[in-house]
């Protein structure tokens, strides 16, 4: 779809910059500004443009509907809204599956302590049955070693 840049490995980018990586005039990405809401860049303390790296990408696909599939600004800015709600959709369903693991990762770590719990529990619950067992067959046996004077 679009020639490929290699974006350096910065957060934000003065105007110049952007200019050179995606070859679009001053001029025309001042304008783009205006027109595309979605392109809207940081304005410094000093009141310097300073682009994010989903900027450029909008620059980079604006300039591909304009200058290679040859729109006009109204059909770019059609296209490019449509782009912008897929691409939102699927950060949401990347969101909805990311926020459906936490909550079954959650599930399952509580149901795993409840198991364990109950088969403490349970442990428990042997080891007094068990030990009331052994309590009796010593009654028994003291009171056979009583009766024969095995004692």
């Amino acid at each position: 779809m679009q020639n490929e840049m290699r974006i350096p490995n910065k957060s934000l980018f003065k105007l110049d910059e952007v200019c050179t990586l995606t070859g679009v005039k001053p001029y025309v990405l001042r304008f783009w500004e205006s027109e595309f809401e979605q392109l809207r860049p940081i304005l410094s303390s000093t009141g310097q443009k300073l682009f994010e790296h989903k900027d450029l990408d909008a620059v980079m696909q604006i300039k591909h509907l304009l200058f290679d599939k040859k729109m006009t600004i109204e059909q770019a800015k059609f296209e490019f809204d449509k782009l912008v709600a897929v691409d939102s959709d699927s950060d949401l369903e990347v969101l909805d599956e990311s926020q459906n693991t936490e909550q079954q990762e959650q599930t399952l770590a509580a149901s795993m302590e409840i198991v364990n719990e109950s088969l403490r529990r349970t442990e428990t619950e042997k080891l007094s049955e068990a030990k009331i067992l052994l309590n009796d067959i010593i009654l028994a046996t003291e009171s056979v070693q009583r009766a024969y004077n095995w004692v």
